[in-house]
């Protein structure tokens, strides 16, 4: 097992940090953003797989390619997708599409424009949206931050 403070990696090289506690074969562990996770023991290692970068290393930028969604686009799996977007995260952003000047209610706008405005303020594209939809309390780590993010450089 592992011992707290230890630095440990996930095995799929995008996830590490130190871990907090051990309970059982659940390891809770701290990444550098202060995000808290729990991973099974062994799905962990105290050796960073090929590829992974050092806790605490600058994460990646990520530059949205221009892809707009359009009505045509959608389909049940983007409706399904949307619908798994934590409610707060919905709500915060739709606060900020309706104080546009002549934006008019988040809630008549179609499921392509909901996703490209989501997409937009979370700086989460619906790729990744979709990647996380399983895992909905990450894809609302993410997106907060996105919204954290998009807020400080707004205000």
């Amino acid at each position: 097992m592992f011992k707290v403070g230890q630095t440990v990696y996930h095995r799929d090289g995008k996830r590490s940090g130190t871990v907090l506690e051990c309970d059982g074969d659940t390891v809770f562990i701290e990444q550098a953003n202060g995000a808290e996770l729990d991973f099974p023991f062994v799905q962990l290692s105290t050796t960073p797989p090929v590829g992974a970068k050092p806790p605490g290393a600058a994460p990646e930028v990520y530059t949205m390619a221009n892809r707009t969604l359009t009505a045509a686009d959608v389909t049940p799996e983007h409706v399904r997708v949307l619908g798994l977007v934590p409610v707060r995260t919905v709500q915060a952003v739709a606060a900020l599409y309706e104080r546009k000047p002549g934006a008019g209610r988040f809630g008549a706008l179609d499921a392509a424009a909901k996703l490209n405005f989501i997409a937009e303020v979370t700086a989460v594209p619906y790729r990744t949206m979709r990647e996380y939809a399983d895992r909905p309390g990450e894809m609302g780590l993410l997106m907060g931050k996105g919204l954290a993010d998009s807020q400080r450089r707004a205000g």
